[in-house]
């Protein structure tokens, strides 16, 4: 893999590089932007709280975060692109102790790898974009799929941040990865066991390089891995976790999978049996690997119901179960209380009793603008658009519901981590 962060700052110079005293750099306030994050807490669910969840701000300030040392903390951030295979372009970040102990030579364990599966790029512009990656729409002029990699490193989601906050008194040990895919190959090289090991190896040996490493390593492989999917890219866990076996990649490196509201299919009927799939490839791995961890995030009650009636074995039960009905709770809108129209429903939340796994269900129902739909019949809007949530900052034509299971609860799923991916701090 090579360096191509000048490439994409050519292409897009806003969002994640800026031209620096000796050239491209990254952008501490893009990669770390404004002051504070928006999430969730250790639990999703709050009776107690405004519209019964725990989604908060917090200052970056709580986590030792200022403008002296934003730039520090920010880390680095790479683009780099492989010549062969049909995803070729990756975006990564680095916290800052890890460039250096790279560097120095002196990593005290395997670089551990989260990797972000975004949806797949069938949208026209992304069709209309050629060569993959490098060209631009030519209506517009916008470079679809470099924009694309830094809205899921950076920018929309906050992915970085997430990691930066998820556990304020430790820090990443970890390489955050955004893979980007082509329209026609949709990650098909990266959701075997063999592919994805290869291509987190290609990544770790580039990053060596890069950082001008010393020759003789420490490590010569990568350590463990995080897979999250988020949308339409629960098919790329779906089809991966199919070909479970006990190969390296499943029994040494991947130790925690996160479901952030797939969608598998238009209806239940298309849904579930994929949904079965992915359950039953999370129950086997986890007899397996002592380490394994999975947390579902889903709208879908039919989802938390599938995976609540077939808990995880080695002895697991589900515990610690909280169900909040919606409609009990003070609300932010206190006006849409009052009128009448669709409850908000049920929300719940579980884990089982070693806190390795987890499911929450956030229902449609609780949403105002759950998700926007271009069918045939025009513009229809998804959720409860009289009685459904919303507040200042995530309101109609703002943000969408579907979008808050990865803009708000990543950092939740960092911080029921493995211990292995956060460090003491060195600051």
């Amino acid at each position: 893999m090579k360096d191509v962060s000048r490439t994409v700052f050519d292409l897009h110079p806003v969002g994640l590089f800026r031209r620096g005293p000796s050239g491209v750099e990254q952008d501490p306030g893009a990669l770390l932007p404004g002051a504070d994050l928006r999430k969730f807490g250790w639990k999703i669910l709050d009776k107690g709280a405004t519209d019964g969840f725990s989604y908060h701000l917090v200052p970056f300030s709580s986590a030792g975060i200022s403008d002296g040392n934003r730039k520090d903390i920010a880390g680095r951030a790479f683009a780099l692109e492989r010549d062969s295979g049909t995803t070729r372009l990756f975006f990564v970040w680095l916290p800052t102790t890890l460039v250096n102990r790279i560097s120095n030579g002196t990593l005290l364990a395997p670089l551990n790898f989260h990797v972000l599966f975004h949806p797949p790029t069938y949208e026209p512009w992304y069709k209309g974009t050629h060569p993959y990656w490098r060209g631009k729409l030519p209506a517009d002029g916008v470079p679809y799929y470099v924009q694309l990699g830094i809205r899921y490193l950076c920018s929309d989601f906050k992915s970085v941040a997430h990691h930066v906050m998820a556990v304020t008194g430790r820090e990443p040990n970890l390489a955050y990865v955004v893979p980007v895919a082509d329209h026609a190959g949709n990650f098909a090289d990266m959701i075997t066991p063999d592919g994805m090991l290869g291509t987190l190896n290609d990544v770790y040996r580039s990053l060596l390089t890069l950082l001008n490493a010393p020759d003789k390593q420490r490590f010569d492989t990568i350590g463990h891995v995080m897979l999250s999917g988020y949308s339409h890219s629960g098919t790329r866990l779906v089809e991966l976790m199919a070909q479970f076996s006990k190969k390296p990649f499943f029994t040494q490196h991947l130790v925690q999978l996160n479901a952030f509201d797939i969608n598998l299919g238009d209806n239940d009927q298309q849904r579930i049996p994929k949904l079965a799939r992915l359950w039953e490839g999370v129950q086997q791995w986890a007899t397996v690997n002592k380490k394994a961890r999975a947390y579902v995030y889903t709208a879908y009650r039919s989802h938390y119901n599938h995976c609540l009636n077939n808990p995880i074995p080695r002895g697991n039960r589900w515990s610690e179960t909280v169900n909040v009905n919606l409609e009990d709770v003070s609300w932010f809108d206190a006006s849409a209380k009052k009128k009448s129209g669709e409850k908000r429903g049920v929300a719940s939340e579980t884990y089982a009793s070693d806190g390795r796994f987890g499911l929450m269900c956030l229902p449609i129902s609780f949403f105002r603008y759950y998700l926007e739909n271009k069918g045939k019949n025009g513009r229809e809007i998804i959720g409860n658009q009289v009685r459904g949530w919303h507040d200042n900052d995530y309101d109609l034509d703002h943000a969408h519901g579907h979008g808050l299971f990865l803009r708000g609860m990543m950092s939740h799923a960092l911080a029921h981590a493995d211990p292995t991916f956060f460090a003491v701090r060195q600051r």
